[in-house]
This record gives C-alpha cells, structure tokens and sequence, in this order.
C-alpha cells in the first residue's frame, strides 16, 4: 500500500532534532583552567550507556528521510520527468545551506587562525562534525529513485543486501582492518534509509500488534547478545568512560537499533490514524520540518561561539564545578535555542534567494553537481575548514552547486520536505 503524508513521520523529525540539538550542547564540558581552555565530555556511567540506547535518534532520521523521499519518487514517476528534473531541485535545496555555513565560517576560523593556530584547528573539527550526516544524505537522495524501484519488485533484497554489508564490514573490523570501518557510513544509513521506503509502502502493515512486539523483542534479544559478549560497543554515543561507540562509524547494531524503532513507530502510527493535529501545531511543524537541514548545520556552529564567547568570563559562564555547570545546563540551552532561531531565519533568507532561480534539470550536470557537492561536504567534514588544506574540498562544493543552478528566475518559492 502506498502512503500519503504522515503527521507522525513530521512529529517524529522535530522530535528528533530536538533531541540531537540538546544531546550535542550537552556533550562537552568546557572549563578555563590557568587561562588554558579545555574540553571534556560531560556523559559517562553505565546508566548513560542504557540511555544512550533510548534516545539515539539518528537511525529515525534516516527512517523518516527514506519515507519523504519514497512519496517524492511516486509524485516524479508520475510526472515522467527525467531523473535530472527529480534529482537537481532536491540536491540543490539540500546544498544550499551548507554554503551560507562554509561562507560564515571559512574568513571567522581564518581570524581565530591569526591568534591560535591550534584553537581554530580544533574548533574547524568541531563546527564541521554534523556534516556527515549531509554527505551521506545527498547518496540516499540520489538513490532513492533506484531504491523504491528495487522496493516494488523485491521488498527485501536492498535491507539485506546493504545489512550483510554491514556485519562484513563489522567483522572485518572486529578482525583488525579498522580501515574499513567508514564504509558502514554508506551501508548503516542506507539501509536505515530503505526502512523508510518499507514504512512508506506499510510493508509491517498485514503483521499483528502481537507479531510487531514480537519483530521488536528480537531486536532487543539480539542488541543484548551484540552488545553484551561484544564485540560490539556498550553505548551508541561517545561518553567519558566509553569513547569508542557504535555511532562513529556506525556499526550493525545501529541497523538492528533502527529496525526495532521500525517497529515501534509502526505501533504508534496504528493508533494515531486519522488523527490531525491542532491548526497551532501543524503551522509550528510545518514551519520546522523545511528548515530541519539548516538547524542541524548550525546547532554545533552556534554553541561553539557562544562557548567561545563565554570564556572571556570563564568563572561565571564556564563554571568549573560539575555540578555547577549542570545547573546552568537549561539556562544554556535557553540562550542557544534563540541565538539558533535567529541564525536559522537569516540562513533562511540565503535559502529564499537561492529559491529564485531555477535548478539545473538536465540528467549529467545533476549528477556531476551531486557527486562534487556530496565529495566536497564529506571531506570538509573530514579534515575541517581550518587550515587551508580543505581548499579543495570547499571549491569542490561551490562548483557542485554552481552546476546544480541556472540564471533563471522561477516565480516557484516551494520547496518540498528534506
């Protein structure tokens, strides 16, 4: 059964931006000792380690793009437009804000350069980490026509195929390749993604509550048997007392993870059929989920300025005490959260401009623009945006956006959702 849009799906992005937003602002405690700046992470225990199973959200992020982006590929397919006239908008919308990020960035990293070399080498890591997440995305856009396709005739080969590919590589690992680790980027998250193709054709639909809560149990069987006589990791994000996890770079545990939230969401969406959310609420997600890929690119950005910002009165704002510092945790996320909404609204105001003018529709400028702006993201985030080295990589990106746009105005401001 095809689906339609999904007000749990929306719900469920929000969501899941909020939480990696506080989890990121929370993550490292930052103290000025003896006028020297250090940064520790803040989570550890074993009781972080349960929690950190419950609130990695990033598998639904994925989940809910492969659910956005299979009803996007059955409104093209039944346009019959080219693959160029599905993939340039999308592309282009998605690298958009990216560029008002390395544009703000680049000359602000370069000024800190001039003081500490040191310092903006570090804070170029910080700022650009989010990015993997971009990079991996414009593959799973670019593939989604090909992976609903394979959907329709053989609903099971792509999860599969891309989770075998995991446990290999995870073995491989495990066996002391560690090289080979980051090719889980692709195969985790792509196949994350094919969940979502399967959520949105209902492909749990015909399965009882009974035999969900089932699917569910078996997931959680197999994450203790992972986790517990390894060798997978205890926790899926990176904490004091367990800095190695399953997240970075992701292992099959993240695919097991986000097969159980499969199932989950399955449950919840049976009981929310029908049901359409208050006039408030649909304009307050309506207006979020089109800026989702813009307030995760800036979150990381926005705290590590005001952090800056911070430790020229290290003792009030950067508080050296733990206990202390958790105090004035709310407070913090208070002041980031509106520093954040008024960033997001300006980039939002690059992404109108951009909006003007028409993508680039034809087939092979689509692609190459794609393969330059997904290869330009992944290595910024890879080696930063600090010292020069990255030039490359940031001019790979500018020129995969240039080919994505043309000259011409469009009198269209829609934008369809990431």
């Amino acid at each position: 059964m095809r689906r339609q849009h999904s007000w749990t799906v929306d719900l469920l992005r929000v969501f899941a931006i909020s939480v990696v937003v506080v989890i990121h602002w929370i993550s490292v405690r930052v103290t000025v000792t003896d006028g020297v700046v250090r940064g520790e992470p803040a989570l550890h225990g074993k009781p972080i380690w349960a929690l950190s199973w419950l609130i990695q959200v990033m598998p639904l992020f994925f989940l809910a793009g492969g659910f956005a982006n299979t009803l996007i590929v059955d409104r093209w397919r039944a346009t019959g437009a080219t693959y160029g006239e599905y993939l340039g908008p999308r592309i282009r919308r998605l690298t958009a804000p990216v560029l008002a990020l390395v544009a703000v960035l680049t000359p602000l990293l370069a000024i800190i350069g001039g003081f500490s070399e040191r310092t903006a080498t570090a804070a170029a890591h910080v700022v650009a980490s989010p990015l993997w997440f971009l990079a991996v995305y414009l593959v799973a856009v670019a593939v989604a026509p090909g992976a609903v396709a394979v959907h329709d005739r053989l609903p099971l080969l792509l999860p599969l195929a891309l989770l075998g590919c995991s446990i290999a590589v995870d073995a491989l690992r495990f066996g002391g390749a560690g090289q080979v680790a980051e090719s889980n980027l692709l195969f985790v998250w792509l196949f994350c993604h094919q969940l979502g193709v399967l959520h949105a054709r209902s492909a749990l639909g015909r399965i009882s509550d009974i035999g969900v809560l089932i699917l569910a149990g078996l997931c959680v069987a197999l994450l203790v048997l992972m986790v517990g006589p390894g060798p997978y990791f205890p926790t899926t994000l990176g904490v004091a007392d367990a800095q190695v996890s399953n997240l970075a770079p992701p292992t099959s545990a993240i695919s097991i993870l986000a097969v159980l939230q499969l199932a989950l969401v399955t449950l919840v969406d049976r009981r929310v059929i029908g049901w359409e959310p208050s006039s408030t609420l649909r304009s307050i997600v309506g207006a979020i989920v089109p800026l989702l890929m813009t307030i995760y690119l800036w979150h990381v950005p926005v705290i590590a300025v005001l952090t800056g910002i911070a430790t020229l009165a290290p003792t009030t704002l950067l508080p050296s005490d733990p206990q202390t510092w958790w105090e004035t945790r709310p407070l913090w996320i208070l002041l980031g959260a509106v520093v954040l909404a008024a960033v997001v609204r300006l980039s939002a105001r690059w992404d109108m401009f951009c909006a003007r003018y028409a993508s680039r529709d034809a087939t092979v400028p689509a692609v190459a623009g794609t393969a330059l702006a997904a290869g330009g993201v992944y290595s910024i985030w890879q080696f930063g945006l600090f010292p020069a080295g990255p030039a490359l990589a940031v001019l790979s990106l500018v020129f995969g956006a240039a080919l994505l746009s043309t000259a011409r105005r469009t009198a269209d401001k829609s934008s369809a959702p990431a």
